[in-house]
């Protein structure tokens, strides 16, 4: 029977030979142990900068289309908004004006299209005091409907509208895009 190791032999064992042991092999692995961990960390950081990068990349992105491509949208949602507002405002103030016996206030043009009946001021026929402009219906058309429709047209018309706009409404936002139509390019 082998002789097993004397109760002396396995307290050196576990209390002396043990530790020295231990400490002499993590002196000779701990370098490698902790490049291995180094290695691992920065690993797993770059993955976690790569998907946070990635993730605003997409974001910006969709920022950005959203911004160019919602606007328009925007803008159009906000405009059928305010002629049905418009709208409601003129049927309620014709309401008013039936209940109080008085006559209803001439309504402005409405910003939604035609009118169901246009003063004689707003007609599409040329005469002296109103010409015959390059977009149909100017004087019912908002001030960004007008703007939609100054794209591409001439220099000779624009500045008819321009004389026009500034002798009636004199919006600002009319005026401002035929300026930047007209602006020299260079």
């Amino acid at each position: 029977m082998p002789d097993e190791p004397s109760g002396t032999d396995r307290a050196l064992e576990l209390l002396v030979f043990g530790p020295i042991g231990l400490a002499a092999y993590l002196r000779d692995t701990a370098p490698s142990f902790l490049r291995l961990f180094v290695s691992r960390g920065r690993a797993i950081l770059d993955e976690q900068r790569k998907s946070v990068e990635g993730q605003l990349g997409n974001a910006r992105v969709v920022g950005e289309f959203a911004s160019v491509q919602g606007a328009p949208h925007v803008r159009r949602v906000l405009a059928e908004a305010l002629a049905t507002v418009r709208a409601r405002t003129e049927e309620a103030i014709e309401l008013l004006a039936g209940l109080s016996g008085s006559p209803a206030p001439p309504a402005p043009p409405s910003a939604a299209g035609a009118p169901s009946s246009p003063p004689a001021s707003f007609s599409t026929v040329s005469t002296p005091e109103r010409p015959q402009l390059a977009i149909r219906d100017y004087d019912e058309l908002s001030a960004s409907q007008v703007v939609e429709r100054l794209e591409g047209l001439p220099n000779a018309d624009l500045d008819a509208i321009r004389a026009y706009e500034i002798g009636h409404r004199a919006r600002n936002t009319v005026l401002g895009k035929i300026e930047q139509l007209q602006r020299p390019v260079g």
